[in-house]
């Protein structure tokens, strides 16, 4: 059987990518059917099966669980009656307490499995998605994608889909995991030819979701995605919340993002782990749908380097182009790096942290993003920066870093910057894609937590971290780049630097003796030509 859990976590815990096994097999299918669907309209397709069979999947590993409370003399739940046990399994309110949709019988898997030879099996899908969205209109109005009835698949096709989901098991850790996000990625990578899309643009790493989760510690309040993708932040955040026992109602979510697919993958990313959110779309250059709103808390990964994305519609009144009541320009229509930085600060409380990926270049670009830099330095709001390891992105090469901000930094941190270089910090699982585990994040992390306790002496390592001050800052014309600040690290001894010494001496006399015998022999074939050669 295919394991979603190998699927997400690469056979590993500690692990949080994909495996090429489940990938191969939504290749596999998606292969068998190209020539009968559009790409575009076929991970839509694979979308909607994948969440009406995880909806089933947590509404049934719920309904075992009933089975074993009821029947357990021991349980608070114990129903001694055997009818009224059987009853019980349908009452809707013992799965809305742990957070699991209650499954009507017609949109259940096993019913769309046992007439998925049915010749109107893309109408019975239709219907088990209406009849949830009549049941749960607040969670799943206009979610689930309805190309069904619409699609030039048959019903042939319909039900070799069927079958094949049917044999995912998505482990017990599924709650944990931005399932759709990564699926939809990896269409969007397997069909970037097709479709000119960039990998990445839903899926924000496990890893750095996680990281940044960790290193902001969110535990509690208004949290806010301007670019949420798939919601992968809010993931992360609420995993950590059930991880340290803290009620996840706590935390109150809020989302943005442009394009109505991300809308989609955010809602059904909240919706299987029982909690809401208030997720919009717009444009957040110029149509902010929470302008009023500030929060404890911004994650984002925003589009990287986003050229021609329309500076010229931003006034020049615009509050977000003020750091501490200065003024500062619009940023390029080249590049919309530095107005998604302004962006994050302006919706910060005033306690408010932010932690979010950008492209390196913004680490040290010049021109009016370099002054921009400079603003947001001077008014010491920056308190972290992560360099961080190559190959984290499925789809896409670039490398990133890691900016922390806050708006109010305790007395010890103030004008000082920790600077993280973790580069080496990776497991390599394909050619083509790195991760960063637990012991990875929580190296990082332990720096953080020093910082944030002002045990400054225990943070510096060289090759590693540093904490610097804005003077120091200063004086490297406001560059960010991790790698000014950290050094270089040196594992030599004197008996290794003595044996390397010795090897090069040897390898240089050689090269030498080399090149004199060359010279030699090439004066004497000069001379046998009749020609004199100075050398």
């Amino acid at each position: 059987m295919v394991t979603l859990k190998n699927f997400i976590n690469g056979g590993d815990s500690k692990l949080h990518e994909l495996t090429p096994d489940f990938e191969n097999q939504l290749w596999k299918a998606a292969d068998k059917l190209r020539k009968k669907v559009e790409v575009h309209q076929y991970k839509y397709i694979v979308l909607g099966l994948i969440f009406l069979r995880y909806l089933s999947y947590a509404f049934y590993e719920r309904r075992n669980e009933l089975k074993k409370l009821f029947s357990n003399k021991e349980s608070n739940y114990y129903i001694e009656d055997v009818k009224l046990r059987e009853a019980a399994l349908e009452d809707e309110d013992y799965y809305l307490e742990a957070g699991v949709l209650y499954i009507p019988e017609e949109a259940r898997w096993d019913y769309l499995e046992s007439n998925a030879n049915q010749p109107n099996i893309a109408e019975i899908i239709e219907n088990a998605i209406e009849i949830l969205e009549k049941k749960y209109p607040k969670q799943l109005q206009d979610v689930i994608p309805k190309v069904y009835l619409n699609s030039t698949l048959d019903h042939y096709d319909m039900a070799y889909l069927i079958n094949l989901f049917s044999k995912i098991d998505f482990g017990y850790d599924h709650k944990a995991r931005d399932i759709f996000g990564r699926i939809y990625e990896y269409f969007l990578g397997k069909f970037t030819e097709v479709e000119g899309k960039r990998g990445g643009k839903f899926y924000t790493p496990r890893s750095l979701t996680k990281l940044i989760v960790e290193v902001l510690d969110i535990n509690g309040g208004r949290m806010f995605d301007p670019a949420c993708g798939s919601g992968g932040f809010f993931v992360s955040a609420i995993e950590k919340l059930e991880k340290e026992g803290i009620d996840k109602f706590n935390l109150q979510i809020y989302g943005q993002d442009s394009d109505p697919m991300a809308w989609k993958l955010t809602k059904m990313n909240l919706v299987i782990r029982g909690v809401e959110g208030d997720i919009r779309v717009g444009d957040s250059y110029h149509d902010d749908k929470f302008y009023d709103m500030r929060f404890d808390f911004v994650t984002s990964n925003p589009p990287f380097n986003d050229s021609e994305w329309g500076a010229e519609r931003i006034k020049p009144e615009d509050p977000r182009l003020r750091i501490n009541g200065a003024k500062v320009h619009v940023p390029p229509n080249s590049n919309a790096n530095y107005m998604w930085i302004l962006h994050f600060i302006y919706h910060l409380a005033p306690n408010g942290k932010a932690g979010f990926v950008m492209a390196n270049g913004s680490l040290s670009a010049g021109g009016v993003e370099g002054k921009i830099r400079k603003a947001i330095i001077k008014a010491d709001l920056v308190y972290g920066i992560v360099a961080c390891p190559p190959k984290l992105f499925y789809n896409v090469s670039l490398p990133v870093s890691l900016w922390f901000v806050r708006k109010k930094k305790p007395e010890h941190m103030r004008e000082k910057v920790l600077f993280v270089n973790a580069k080496d910090l990776y497991t390599p699982i394909s050619r083509r894609q790195n991760v960063m585990t637990d012991e990875h994040i929580a190296k990082i992390v332990e720096k953080f937590r020093l910082f944030e306790k002002g045990e400054l002496d225990k943070i510096d390592e060289v090759g590693f971290t540093k904490v610097a001050t804005l003077e120091e800052i200063a004086k490297n014309g406001y560059v960010l780049t991790p790698g000014r600040y950290v050094g270089v690290k040196l594992n030599l001894d004197d008996e290794s630097f003595d044996e390397k010494m010795r090897v090069y001496s040897e390898e240089l006399s050689k090269l030498l003796k080399d090149e004199e015998e060359l010279k030699t022999k090439i004066k004497e074939v000069f001379d046998a030509l009749g020609y004199k050669l100075e050398v």
